[in-house]
């Protein structure tokens, strides 16, 4: 009715602006409390706040969890007097199709149960009974199919389909299709949905630390079992907490290598407890693997002191970046880069790294030597740049000034040759973008190719030659000279890494 018709008939009605932004965040935050009942659910909003009658439900594809509650009639009650608590009145229905399960919903009268269970194979017959409207229809169509007599769904299932389309468009066509099961109607979860999970629920809310303690034990044994079953091993969890106030706590947790160890994976959490607020109890906790890696079987060996040695360096590396945040524990991962500098970057130790890169080029037999020689135990985060004194220009320095101290060099070694990297963006030079577009633009007069002259002098310019050298008083350094001696050009000397 109109608001005058209201006001007329109770003249204190207070009335307020809806706020669809602000509903469709409470009602994303209900799909996601629903995640207790099934891991796959979702917000039924058409991203307007306008769902034609029906914004204020929630999707729950409950395939394979109805008997963890008892049947689906169980599961609806337990979901409608868990709603009501929080102060939801809420009605539910199960049917073979989405389509179905909404229409079922809302026209269906209730008396003394708010939920309705479509039997299978039975959805056509229920909902040919019901109006229009339960196809979700904008409300212009619906109006348009009553107009001409098309009031309930059983007159829209005998018309052909083409007939449909030719009058109302694809649109009834299409939702008519969805409800009877002849098109298929897939419905996006909340959140990504992992089939490797373990949930516990518990008839009265529990509150004490060890009794969180022991479930997340239970959960941990029961999620490694399932892992086991798959050959599958965890990398990052998720543990979620279900308040009875509709609310929920997550802890993560990450390993470094794929693991369904029991006992480590409740060990990683239970340092976390104490963040969790359980002033009003927690009445439901799921533990989900999120991301997985495939982890064979793997034989034990008779002197197990090796892998036990690898599998405590691993949980210790968890047990530290969980305490301490992932961030602040990291390893040393290989970058495809023959620059010392770029050739390793840290990452945290329990993220996802790839394999080691392969080189541009493939080699048909094992190489007998190592293609690198001996690097410094300590490499400076960038070189610093030294005043060098060299007899020959292609000799090593025989003395070099670096933070204000001399050192007079008795040993030398090398060199060792790096090329620039170019497989990289401008071939790796270093060339400016305006040297490039004047090398592209410019041509020698006699008929040679300027660009390939500032390429090869480029390439001369970002050649580095390392040498190992020591001083008179046994310290050792890594020493690069970039570029080389020609005529107007002097190559300039740096310290990258300082030997132990």
């Amino acid at each position: 009715m109109t608001l005058a018709d209201a006001r007329a008939i109770l003249p204190d009605l207070q009335t307020s602006e809806a706020d669809f932004e602000a509903e469709n965040r409470a009602l994303t935050q209900l799909s996601d409390w629903c995640g207790r009942f099934s891991p796959w659910t979702a917000p039924d909003e058409d991203g307007s706040g306008h769902a034609f009658g029906g914004a204020g439900s929630v999707w729950l594809d409950v395939t394979g969890c109805a008997h963890l509650f008892g049947g689906e009639d169980a599961l609806m009650r337990d979901i409608i007097s868990r709603l009501n608590t929080i102060g939801f009145t809420a009605c539910a229905a199960i049917a073979d199709t989405p389509g179905a399960a909404w229409a079922a919903v809302r026209y269906t009268a209730y008396k003394r149960k708010r939920w309705t269970n479509v039997a299978r194979g039975r959805a056509r017959d229920v909902i040919a009974a019901m109006p229009v409207a339960g196809l979700r229809l904008a409300p212009a169509t619906i109006t348009g199919l009553q107009a001409v007599g098309l009031r309930r769904i059983g007159d829209l299932i005998p018309i052909p389909r083409t007939a449909l389309v030719d009058r109302f468009g694809s649109e009834v066509a299409d939702r008519l299709n969805q409800a009877l099961g002849d098109r298929p109607e897939p419905v996006s979860p909340l959140a990504v949905s992992s089939p490797w999970y373990a949930r516990q629920t518990f008839a009265e809310p529990i509150g004490r630390t060890e009794d969180i303690v022991l479930a997340v034990r239970d959960l941990a044994r029961n999620l490694a079992a399932t892992l086991e079953a798959d050959g599958i091993g965890a990398r990052r969890l998720t543990l979620a907490f279900y308040h009875p106030d509709g609310t929920i706590a997550r802890i993560e947790a990450g390993t470094s290598r794929a693991s369904r160890n029991a006992g480590h994976l409740a060990r990683l959490f239970t340092a976390k407890l104490d963040r969790i607020e359980a002033a009003f109890g927690i009445d439901a906790i799921t533990l989900t693997a999120s991301t997985s890696e495939k982890l064979s079987p793997r034989q034990a060996a008779l002197d197990r002191r090796g892998e036990q040695d690898d599998a405590g360096v691993a949980e210790l590396t968890d047990r530290l970046s969980n305490r301490l945040g992932g961030e602040n524990v990291v390893q040393m991962t290989l970058q495809e880069s023959h620059i010392p500098e770029r050739a390793i970057m840290t990452t945290p130790a329990t993220a996802r790294t790839r394999p080691a890169p392969a080189a541009p080029w493939r080699t048909a037999t094992p190489l007998k030597r190592p293609l690198t020689r001996p690097r410094p135990l300590r490499l400076l985060p960038r070189p610093e740049e030294v005043e060098a004194v060299a007899p020959v220009p292609d000799d090593p320095p025989v003395m070099f000034r670096w933070r204000k101290q001399v050192f007079r060099i008795e040993h030398a070694d090398g060199p060792e040759r790096i090329a620039p990297e170019w497989w990289h963006d401008g071939l790796g030079l270093g060339l400016g973008d305006n040297e490039q577009d004047e090398a592209a633009d410019d041509s020698g007069s006699d008929g040679t190719d300027i660009t390939q002259a500032a390429t090869n002098a480029s390439i001369q310019d970002k050649i580095r030659d390392y040498y190992r050298v020591e001083d008179r008083r046994g310290r050792r350094f890594w020493v690069y000279r970039e570029g080389v001696y020609r005529p107007g050009a002097q190559p300039h000397w740096y310290v990258h890494g300082v030997f132990g």
